[in-house]
């Protein structure tokens, strides 16, 4: 192990350990933060032991403002991202895990002009049976008027309200979920609803949630 690995993963540790009855850290959202980070340096540090060439492009990967965590109090969530983009196919990649959540990289950054697009399991499914329930599996309980927050690499806070929700089939046009010409900053969840077709391997429908940017 070179010293500079070392080094990362005692930085983790120590981050790890900070975040346990530390004083300093007054809020949950700063622990959550410090353990954001540290799971970002202990990948790093993985990836290099594993002679990964992914090891040393990771940091540079994450570009300033990439959100880290959304929050949505009503539905009590409170999820780390993961970017994704785009399949050898041309479909949107989708999150690996049921638990987190994936902004699209080919979208906007959450809280910049444009609209951000932000995908999440609804389940997790295993021979047509929901083995486990997925970040985004009360999603359609949002409505007109609920906020929630996304938090970037850089400590800022973007505050987000809910202006509706609609369904779409998935052959649908749905060119106004990925497009906005106002001028401002949106953010639209996309996740799966309706039922589970198991000669397809997906659900009927999709829901998304279009929110607007709190000025």
């Amino acid at each position: 192990m070179t010293p500079a690995i070392a080094t990362l993963l005692q930085l983790a540790i120590s981050l790890l350990m900070a975040t346990q009855g530390n004083a300093s850290l007054a809020t949950a959202l700063q622990k959550q933060q410090a353990i954001i980070l540290a799971t970002q340096v202990t990948q790093i540090a993985t990836q290099a032991l594993q002679g990964s060439p992914a090891a040393s492009s990771t940091a540079a990967a994450v570009g300033a403002g990439f959100p880290v965590r959304l929050i949505i109090p009503k539905l009590n969530i409170s999820a780390a991202f993961q970017y994704d983009g785009l399949t050898p196919s041309g479909t949107m990649e989708t999150p690996s895990n049921v638990s987190d959540v994936g902004w699209y990289t080919g979208s906007a950054l959450p809280g910049e002009p444009g609209v951000a697009i932000v995908i999440g399991h609804v389940a997790q499914i295993r021979r047509g049976v929901v083995t486990k329930q997925g970040v985004f599996s009360d999603l359609g309980s949002l409505s007109a008027g609920d906020t929630f927050s996304v938090v970037n690499n850089e400590g800022e806070t973007t505050h987000f309200i809910v202006r509706e929700s609609r369904t779409y089939d998935p052959t649908a046009d749905a060119s106004d979920v990925f497009n906005s010409t106002d001028g401002g900053a949106h953010l639209n969840f996309i996740t799966c609803e309706g039922t589970w077709d198991q000669s397809q391997l997906e659900y009927t429908q999709r829901l998304v949630v279009f929110a607007d940017a709190v000025q």
